[in-house]
């Protein structure tokens, strides 16, 4: 068990160093950041285990929220708080790469980024699942953290990456009801794929279009899928 801290200047500098290193020697020892001036313990304190196995985003995301609900910790208190997620990130680094065997290539997936930067703050390995958790619970989130800690998840850097889509529930909730099946608990086959009629890829596209000429955001997701073309007419009943 450890005090929940968020990372500073110069433990974001360590730990990008560490990750430069280990990148090419697994068995490097990873530096001991939790004290100043590398980080700072969060306000109100809270302790979280440093030892929790997470086997999905899910099961990290939900145990983030019960940490922070039951401490009384607000998420708007916590989502801009980038120093905090990397420092969750080096808490649990032998978690969200797999005990060091899958270390994705960029810095991003571990070192937070502005929420202003969508794009990048939505590549990190820990941020993304509570925030999409937090804000739309289960079944809508599932698309977004059905898979391990460690693997980049392609619905989060397509959808949630576009601040017009992950802000709109109507929106999310179309995009679950076509591509997550439930029989499997998975996005179904080539959902993500840029070759497959009718993806999600293509529903960008098509919802980017849609709002020239209809108030996309006031309708419902029913509403949304019947006005889809017919290339999506697939994934309305599409079996496994």
């Amino acid at each position: 068990m450890i005090a929940l801290r968020y990372m500073l200047k110069e433990g974001e500098e360590s730990f990008r160093e560490f990750l430069s290193k280990v990148r090419e020697n697994h068995s490097i020892e990873k530096p001991d950041l939790n004290k100043e001036p590398f980080s700072k313990e969060f306000l109100p304190g809270i302790i979280i285990n440093d030892g929790v196995t997470f086997k999905t985003k899910q099961e990290l995301a939900e145990y983030l929220n019960e940490v922070f609900e039951t401490s009384g910790v607000k998420r708007e208190d916590v989502i801009g708080n980038k120093g905090l997620w990397t420092w969750l990130a080096y808490i649990w680094f032998e978690q969200i790469t797999n005990n060091r065997k899958n270390i994705l290539k960029r810095n991003e997936h571990y070192i937070c980024t502005s929420p202003s930067n969508y794009r990048r703050y939505y590549i990190h390995l820990i941020a993304p699942p509570y925030i999409i958790y937090s804000l739309y619970g289960l079944p809508l989130s599932k698309l977004f953290v059905y898979n391990p800690p460690w693997e980049i998840n392609d619905f989060t850097e397509r959808v949630a990456a576009n601040q017009f889509l992950i802000s709109h529930k109507n929106i999310i909730e179309a995009i679950y009801r076509l591509y997550f099946d439930e029989s499997c608990g998975r996005p179904k086959p080539g959902a993500v794929s840029g070759d497959v009629e009718g993806s999600v890829r293509r529903f960008i596209k098509v919802i980017q279009q849609f709002e020239f000429t209809y108030d996309i955001y006031s309708m419902s997701s029913d509403q949304i899928i019947d006005l889809l073309p017919q290339e999506f007419n697939r994934w309305k009943n599409l079996k496994i």
